[in-house]
């Protein structure tokens, strides 16, 4: 594996991205439960940005490991 400053930005890049989508998909879900105006879309914006992550996380890892110049 590569470990350069691009994999390790776009680690924390995936990070930021699950750290926000599990908090809307917490809070959307406690709105909905309290049927607040809205609350399902916060649940499901979520939820895109939780596989936003997960994918930003795969392509980094990806990434690190295809061979090529160090």
């Amino acid at each position: 594996m590569h470990w350069n400053a691009g994999v390790l930005a776009g680690l924390l890049i995936g990070l930021v991205w699950l750290l926000a989508g599990t908090a809307l998909v917490v809070v959307g879900r406690r709105r909905r439960a309290s049927r607040a105006e809205g609350a399902g879309n916060m649940a499901v914006i979520g939820i895109f940005l939780l596989a936003v992550g997960g994918l930003t996380w795969f392509a980094t890892l990806l990434l690190s490991v295809v061979p090529g110049a160090p």
